[in-house]
């Protein structure tokens, strides 16, 4: 029998599962603080609502099959859709909407580092507020968890799509809005591919070499926002209004780790305004550990034109490869026997120490003292209480440091108190 699993799926191990779950509370923590409500969508959609305005190549990443009565399904390729889905479909929801969840997605993309074909998103959004002030919120929440985590080396890199979009229609007098959306999808693919491959792929596709070489050298504009405003408005382009509104709020968060880049646009085609990812500027290579933006456009698409959206995702898998060893197991308490015939008051000894919140092991089948110190030895275990039978005569416990390999016989109030105090 094959035991492999398919390319680009993985088991999590244990402890890659430690940094999971620490990102996981770390997420937990501060989307309370912004009163953010947890729910998880739905992991199966109906392709149909899937691909309303995913975009070409995230379309073909989508894993799709038929259910068994014919109907044309797939598993989610991200939390948005869900939520958005969900929040279009619920007109008694009274906005702002303020929805948050950690779950796991699926596309069908190349593996590389750092990404797989399925994995962990955090993610966070707010329907029904058009403002600059909800667009920064994600922003801020984002950078709060990563904070949380104790990471640094980090770049905001934000990206105005709507800036973008005027200065494609402006300056190559773009007004076919397929071309405008192949030119878009160029864009976003300047830091994978070189401006030659580029000019390549889309010469294929019938745009003028001239217009992608163009937009590409805007495409190189990034830098701090006061330069980066100024360098916009000498373009005088209307749409750059916002970014001003957007730094001034970033400042009053005390959100300074910025630059504004004319290259972030965002892959998926319903994203409609702001636009930002977060890197790591020591491991580019790794891509953003978070990002997303404003997308009107999908609640539109869902029936709800009435209701704008904004919301941000982290990816799990990559903050957890710059976290390697930051998270350490608690601290587990190995219970030990002297005989066979004092199993049962070590199990009852754990389960004791479980109940009062103490981290306990056993031998759950009959071992000598000796193998069970060296159990203890490999699960990393600070103490070990041993009982024996001239202890249990005398109502104490023995109680043995492993690192200092000491050893002390205490009441057992006295061994945990000892334990619990670490």
């Amino acid at each position: 029998m094959d035991l492999s699993l398919p390319r680009g799926i993985r088991d999590i191990e244990p402890q890659e599962h430690l940094l999971y779950e620490r990102i996981r509370q770390a997420f937990y923590e501060v989307a309370d603080l912004f009163n953010f409500k947890m729910m998880e969508p739905a992991p199966i959609e109906y392709l149909s609502t899937l691909s309303a305005k995913s975009g070409e190549e995230v379309a073909k990443q989508i894993y799709s099959f038929k259910d068994k009565r014919g109907r044309d399904v797939g598993l989610r390729f991200d939390l948005t859709v869900g939520l958005t889905r969900y929040v279009s479909s619920r007109r008694d929801l009274k906005p702002p909407i303020k929805l948050a969840c950690y779950g796991g997605a699926w596309r069908y993309e190349e593996p590389q580092y750092g990404r797989y074909r399925w994995f962990h998103q955090w993610d966070v959004e707010i329907f029904g507020s058009a403002s600059t002030e909800a667009d920064v919120e994600v922003i801020d929440v984002c950078d709060k968890i990563l904070r949380k985590l104790e990471l640094d080396n980090l770049l905001i890199q934000i990206g105005e799509r709507s800036v973008v979009e005027e200065y494609i229609r402006k300056s190559l007098r773009v007004s076919s809005e397929e071309k405008l959306v192949e030119l878009m999808r160029a864009l976003d693919k300047v830091q994978r591919k070189t401006e030659g491959e580029l000019i390549k792929e889309y010469e294929a596709r019938g745009v003028d070499k001239d217009e992608v070489s163009k937009l590409l050298e805007f495409g190189r504009l990034h830098g701090p926002p006061e330069k980066m405003i100024q360098v916009v408005n000498e373009l005088q382009l209307k749409s750059s209004e916002g970014l001003g509104r957007v730094w001034d709020s970033l400042k009053s968060r005390g959100i300074a780790n910025v630059e504004y880049n004319m290259s972030v646009v965002r892959g998926i085609d319903y994203y409609t305004g702001l636009v930002f990812e977060t890197v790591d500027t020591r491991n580019p290579q790794l891509g953003s550990l978070c990002g997303g933006g404003r997308y009107d456009l999908l609640p539109k698409v869902f029936g709800r034109p009435d209701l704008s959206a904004t919301g941000a995702a982290g990816g799990i898998e990559r903050v957890a490869l710059l976290m390697t060893g930051k998270a350490e197991p608690r601290g587990v308490v190995f219970v030990a026997y002297t005989d066979s015939s004092l199993l049962k008051n070590a199990v009852k000894l754990a389960s004791e120490l479980r109940s009062e919140g103490v981290k306990a092991e056993t031998a759950l089948d009959p071992k000598t003292l000796g193998k069970q110190l060296e159990d203890a030895s490999d699960l990393g275990a600070r103490w070990t209480v041993i009982i024996g039978k001239r202890e249990l005569a005398s109502g104490e416990l023995t109680l043995r440091d492993m690192n200092e390999r000491k050893e002390e016989r205490l009441s057992p109030e006295e061994v945990r108190g000892r334990l619990k105090a670490g």
